[in-house]
């Protein structure tokens, strides 16, 4: 094969293969999976499956003679970062000429896997990126396609070429084969949050935009200075360009300082301006009233955490100042959606912190179920209009005559006035409002 290219924050670098170069699969795995010998997910519409050998062995690296002397003073405690290969490699303990710790597998204990070596039992967690098992040797050189896979190399810099002696890859949906040549394309970034309004916003942009988010949680913005320029991918590329983009971070950053938060956002922008899409800010929900009272700014600007009126006080005003920077970047504002529309004030006044082992029945900071339709459709509706595609309706809700049932809520929804939710879903002038 011939060499290929990887982007970073660095931009481009070349890659080249070592002739004796392990390539990976990095995935979710089912408990269970790695002892019965097999790999089963699906990505999109397609299926993968991939039947393991029998023995299967685990190494992992360390970074330094201090790190390897910290884990022998704690007693070999468990130790994550690992990964799992199918080809023999022999059992070693940690030295300071060969830094590394490798073993076979034995069985899965939880998150980590017990792992022999010699006559000894240890724990390495095989979990890397977004908690993803790296699986080693399970694919080829041919498997490889740049500009579509998520690629982790390793290996050494030698001038402007990187020598990759592994090569790890995420399956991602193949964007050319997914993508209606005749629409747009739009990629949405936001945590959990974005998770809950997903189905409703792709429902009312079905057959309008291509719509894709990067394949995790995306989390705090600190993540994202980490990520972006792998979650845009090849947007330079003929057929991989965003037309739209929207964007938010702000409930993982509950307990950030103010200098750090802005900052690391002014870093993002930077990079989601060079795709030349359009820019949306979503401005971050607000915390229900069953979390803690609101507390005050700590140390440095440090938000109060996760805790009521956080995004209110704090981290969206923060975000916003950021935005009046740019003024070409437009706000969707679902945190004032939520505060003032009728239909979120008994999740505002009951949803919250619940002990350990204790559920409350009127949920968490979460929106999901019909609590996400809302917020999707305000988001589909905004993102239309930033194309200039005003005059064009919404795609239908969807919803059953049973979703909508004021008697099958739940306690969250309950005494739904379907009249009114309806009417928002549906009221152009309801969703531009914020």
């Amino acid at each position: 094969m011939v060499n290929f290219y990887v982007r970073n924050a660095d931009g481009a670098i070349e890659v080249l293969l070592e002739d004796n170069v392990q390539i990976g699969l990095q995935s979710r795995v089912q408990r269970g999976g790695f002892e019965a010998r097999r790999i089963e997910f699906k990505m999109g519409d397609k299926q993968f499956s991939y039947d393991l050998p029998q023995n299967l062995y685990v190494k992992r690296t360390f970074k330094d003679a201090e790190a390897i002397r910290q884990w022998e003073e704690r007693g070999r405690r468990p130790i994550m970062d690992g990964k799992l290969y199918l080809d023999p490699i022999p059992d070693q303990l940690p030295t300071l000429e060969k830094p590394w710790i490798a073993g076979r597998f034995i069985r899965e204990h939880g998150r980590f896997m017990e792992v022999q070596i010699g006559e000894e039992v240890f724990q390495i967690g095989t979990q890397g990126h977004d908690g993803q098992h790296r699986i080693m040797g399970l694919l080829s050189q041919k498997d490889i396609k740049p500009f579509v896979q998520q690629a982790f190399v390793h290996g050494k810099m030698e001038g402007d070429v990187f020598h990759a002696s592994e090569v790890c890859l995420r399956m991602l949906e193949d964007s050319e084969a997914q993508d209606d040549p005749n629409l747009g394309r739009y990629l949405f970034i936001g945590d959990s949050i974005s998770g809950n309004y997903d189905k409703a916003l792709r429902t009312a942009l079905m057959g309008k935009l291509n719509i894709y988010h990067p394949p995790t949680n995306c989390g705090p913005v600190r993540k994202g200075v980490e990520n972006i320029v792998q979650w845009l991918g090849a947007y330079d590329q003929p057929g991989l360009g965003w037309d739209v983009i929207s964007f938010n971070f702000g409930q993982w950053d509950s307990a950030n300082t103010n200098a750090r938060y802005q900052d690391d956002l002014e870093k993002v922008i930077i990079e989601l301006k060079k795709t030349k899409a359009k820019l949306i800010f979503v401005t971050t929900t607000p915390i229900p009233l069953g979390y803690p009272e609101p507390g005050e700014l700590g140390p440095g600007n440090r938000a109060s955490g996760r805790v009521q009126k956080t995004m209110e006080r704090f981290i969206n005003p923060w975000a916003l100042e950021v935005m009046n920077r740019h003024p070409e970047i437009e706000i969707c504002d679902q945190h004032a959606l939520i505060t003032n529309q009728k239909f979120y004030a008994t999740w505002l006044a009951k949803a919250g912190f619940h002990k350990k082992g204790e559920r409350n029945p009127y949920g968490d900071l979460h929106i999901g179920g019909l609590l996400g339709q809302p917020v999707g459709r305000q988001l589909a509706r905004k993102v239309l209009d930033v194309l200039g595609r005003n005059n064009e309706s919404l795609g239908s809700h969807g919803l059953s005559e049973r979703e909508l049932d004021p008697e099958r809520q739940r306690p969250a929804t309950e005494n739904l006035d379907v009249e009114d939710f309806l009417d928002l879903l549906t009221n152009d002038q309801r969703l531009r409002n914020y």
